[in-house]
């Protein structure tokens, strides 16, 4: 299956036995006639089995692998593209290699670069290395058939991957290091590897690794614990990795044939490339060094995803706890760091203070950053500023959490301010100017306020917000520090939660904030969600297209999926999305400093750049 840059891979176990070539060509049949996978990579060795050691010097053995492969090539149902591994014979020395085949043909031959020959291996008895090859093709099943340094290209759809086999991985300059460089963006690992105590955590390790520096996928396999236990234990340790982390693993011991499936998102691969500026300069091209063989990957009408789209995919899902403390800990050190960079007399914090969840964000961080700094939370200065329209159950949630926190509290409501200034503009109707106008003068009074104290104003608006540009400029939009500029909704929600659970005096208030329906209130009645749709799934658009480089097609298909919607309201989301993403930008370029939490930013002068009179649809 391929479909809008999703590639499903298969990294593959089969039952096999050592010496058995029949017994082996059917349990690879079996796998390549029920798999959904584009691309599925087998064991090391897989058509023989691994440990046959002298038996790989007998020409009718290594005549029988032949034949099995040509067999499975001519009884297989797979349109897909499969790597097997097997001896193969070249003029009388015997190399140990991976096999990439499509339907009849054979695209090319990879042969082990580096043998094993220490501990419990012995390869150099048997095989030649491929490392320092000249041979360029081979003659196999009568035909010309490129060997050596090959990488296979999907020129249409930007999959290039490359192939190397088991111990190539552990050299300290791999193959796939060097094929990445040369554009490689998934790598197969064919592998038989030896199991034992911590050797779980290696592979891990290596694996993440690979993948995170040479900005690649990376899916191995090994061939599992059905193969000759004489001296060691083989491991059916399977892992599929992209940049630096695992989305799909298997355990170590398995007693059934078994494959690892996954969904390769190689558009968000190619995205972070091109972002790098450590690949781009170490990226190399020569034609003469590696032989592009083409392949073809046919776009299906239907996708089936392994498992279903992380709808908030910002958050993590592994060792969440730890995390939740990592934004926290970031979160207090800058602002402490900036209270610190001012003058002495010049440290308090003024914070507007709605009884919504971004501002009872903001109190909470100032609040722990000034006890780490053992400064009097008497200097944070948290200030309501009601209007008429203003709802008196925000009223009461924003009273309790200042008084909770101890901080000094200002009442100034904003309704006269309000009037005379629509009187002096004469402007009557409710609308985007009566709404903004409360906006303003809510950021004039902080302001004015943090002149009269000597300190700074705090922003409260959230990542989310400023990507829709949903803020009013030189109004919220507008501070000293952003505290929550790096943090969308998703995760500024998971916090208050958080800061729910550690503190039960305020539990049932900020619960009530996060249940109640999100609102500037600058209208009555007035639900953000109800003009601009879930932040969940707002959160959802901003991670694939910032973090995955996404486009607006894309993205429709996604949220259709991820949200079970119609197609014509995902399609809603993603024009909604896009045109306030791309028009709003103005409101980012005069953004206030703020930390970087989460992988983006959109701070103009930290991870993202863009004009604010770019004219862009994705039409």
């Amino acid at each position: 299956m391929y479909k809008n840059g999703y590639l499903k891979v298969e990294a593959s176990t089969p039952h096999l036995i050592t010496g058995n070539i029949k017994h082996n060509q059917k349990m690879i049949l079996n796998v390549l006639n029920r798999s959904k996978a584009a691309v599925i990579v087998f064991p090391e060795l897989t058509i023989t089995g691994y440990p046959n050691n002298d038996l790989f010097f007998q020409e009718s053995f290594l005549l029988h692998a032949k034949s099995a492969l040509a067999q499975i090539m001519k009884q297989t149902t797979y349109q897909g593209v499969y790597i097997v591994g097997m001896p193969i014979d070249v003029a009388g020395i015997l190399y140990n290699c991976a096999v990439i085949v499509q339907q009849n043909e054979v695209l090319g031959i990879v042969p082990k670069q580096f043998l094993p020959n220490h501990h419990e291996f012995s390869e150099k008895r048997w095989f030649k290395s491929g490392l320092e090859t000249n041979i360029n093709a081979i003659r196999f099943f009568n035909k010309d058939v490129p060997f050596g340094k090959l990488l296979f290209l999907e020129e249409d759809k930007n999959i290039c991957f490359g192939v190397e086999v088991c111990q190539d991985l552990w050299a300290p300059y791999t193959p796939s290091d060097e094929m990445s460089l040369f554009g490689a963006n998934i790598i197969f690992n064919l592998s038989a590897s030896s199991e034992f105590v911590a050797k779980r955590q290696l592979r891990q390790s290596l694996i993440i690794d690979h993948s995170r520096k040479q900005m690649t996928a990376y899916v191995y396999t090994t061939t599992g614990n059905f193969e000759s236990t004489s001296e060691v234990v083989y491991s059916a340790h399977k892992i599929i990795a992209v940049r630096g982390s695992i989305i799909a693993e298997s355990p170590s011991f398995e007693s059934e044939p078994s494959s690892l499936v996954a969904d390769l998102d190689l558009t968000g691969i190619n995205y972070h490339r091109r972002q790098d500026s450590s690949y781009r300069d170490m990226h190399l091209y020569d034609d003469s060094v590696y032989q592009m063989i083409q392949i073809k990957v046919e776009e299906t009408n239907e996708f089936i995803f392994e498992k279903p789209l992380d709808k908030t995919p910002f958050i993590p899902k592994v060792d969440l706890e730890t995390e939740i403390d990592v934004v926290k800990q970031i979160q207090a050190f800058a602002l402490i760091k900036k209270i610190r960079s001012l003058p002495e007399n010049l440290q308090k914090i003024m914070i507007g203070v709605s009884g919504g969840l971004d501002s009872a964000l903001a109190l909470s961080v100032a609040n722990r950053a000034f006890r780490m700094m053992n400064k009097d939370v008497k200097d944070i200065i948290a200030v309501i500023m009601p209007s008429d329209v203003t709802s008196k159950e925000s009223i009461d949630y924003a009273n309790q959490i200042i008084d909770y926190y101890g901080v000094t509290k200002l009442n100034i409501p904003i309704q006269a301010t309000l009037e005379s200034h629509l009187n002096d503009i004469d402007h009557e109707a409710e609308d985007v100017t009566y709404e903004n106008a409360q906006a303003r003068i809510r950021t004039l009074v902080l302001m004015d306020l943090a002149n009269k104290y000597e300190g700074i104003v705090l922003g409260t608006g959230n990542l989310s917000e400023i990507a829709l540009g949903f803020m009013t400029y030189s109004g919220d939009q507008m501070s000293m520090y952003a505290i929550n500029s790096g943090l969308p909704k998703t995760w500024v929600k998971l916090l208050i939660q958080t800061e729910a659970d550690d503190n039960p005096a305020i539990k049932n208030v900020l619960e009530n904030i996060l249940k109640k329906p999100i609102s500037p209130e600058l209208i009555k009645g007035q639900e953000t969600e109800k003009m601009i749709g879930l932040y969940e799934i707002n959160d959802f658009i901003l991670h694939h297209h910032l973090e995955r480089g996404a486009d607006k097609e894309k993205i429709t298909w996604l949220v259709e999926n991820a949200f079970r919607l119609p197609k014509k309201e995902a399609k809603e989301y993603a024009d909604r999305f896009f045109k306030r993403f791309y028009t709003q930008q103005f409101k980012r370029q005069t953004m206030p400093e703020g930390p970087k939490v989460i992988g983006i930013s959109l701070s103009p002068r930290g991870t993202y750049k863009l004009p604010s009179d770019i004219d862009y649809n994705d039409e």
